[in-house]
């Protein structure tokens, strides 16, 4: 049995109301997985969590506070510095802090549905023109940062709040990667090696899924699951074994 040939009466459960909020993160989930997606949204039911990613989580917190402290002097950090970039880091820390913030995050509320949409950013840049660029940290244990689709489509995503919010925003959206060195001896440290990558943004791409994320979210028809959703996939090969 596939992921898709889960009998639909299996989440005939009536869904409750109520008022829509869509997280980046969750709109990624739609484009992974509609039926993931629907399930959380339609009938409030989560997927099991993750590991909690600790590491990442604590060079997260460094990297935001150094780069803080850059932006106090009015300096570019130099792994950005070493891009060759011509911006500084946005210079209002009092907005910066609540884009950052997980409960609030660059928001922004669809005139047309009611539904809001927002995520949290790590940081952004200005330019001379005065238009804004994502930075988005990443750690990582590869030996090669790349610029995998879905950390294209978070930098879509934020570029596209910052837009609905007037904000006039650069073409590309920026990763910086922290990898970490693994060819040295470990003495209680792990270095990392830094490096930047770009990204050329499509954010009005953002707004197709959006819609079509808003209305399956209401919809009470099951839709179908991601052709590459490991957690449908396993209830399709587990169901038919239980139900013997």
């Amino acid at each position: 049995m596939s992921a898709a040939s889960i009998p639909d009466d299996l989440f005939a459960a009536p869904a409750p109301d109520r008022s829509f909020v869509i997280s980046r993160s969750q709109l990624e989930m739609y484009r992974k997985c509609p039926r993931c997606f629907w399930l959380r949204k339609r009938h409030g039911i989560e997927q099991p969590d993750s590991f909690p990613f600790t590491l990442n989580n604590a060079v997260d917190f460094l990297v935001k506070r150094s780069f803080d402290g850059y932006r106090r002097r009015g300096e570019l950090p130099p792994m950005l510095q070493a891009h060759g970039l011509n911006a500084k880091l946005f210079s209002d820390q009092q907005k910066l802090d609540e884009w950052r913030n997980n409960r609030k995050g660059i928001r922004w509320t669809d005139p047309l549905t009611g539904v809001t949409l927002y995520g949290a950013v790590d940081d952004i840049l200005e330019f001379p023109d005065g238009s804004l660029a994502v930075i988005d940290y990443k750690a990582s244990g590869s030996a090669d940062g790349k610029v995998y689709p879905s950390y294209q489509f978070q930098l879509e995503t934020y570029t596209y709040l910052l837009q609905r919010l007037g904000f006039k925003t650069a073409p590309t959206g920026y990763l910086a990667y922290f990898l970490a060195v693994k060819d040295q001896e470990f003495e209680g440290q792990l270095p990392f090696r830094m490096v930047v990558r770009e990204a050329e943004l499509n954010p009005a791409g953002v707004a197709d899924y959006f819609r079509a994320a808003v209305e399956l979210s209401q919809s009470d028809r099951v839709p179908a699951s991601g052709e590459e959703c490991d957690l449908c996939r396993f209830v399709g090969e587990t169901l038919p074994v239980i139900k013997c």
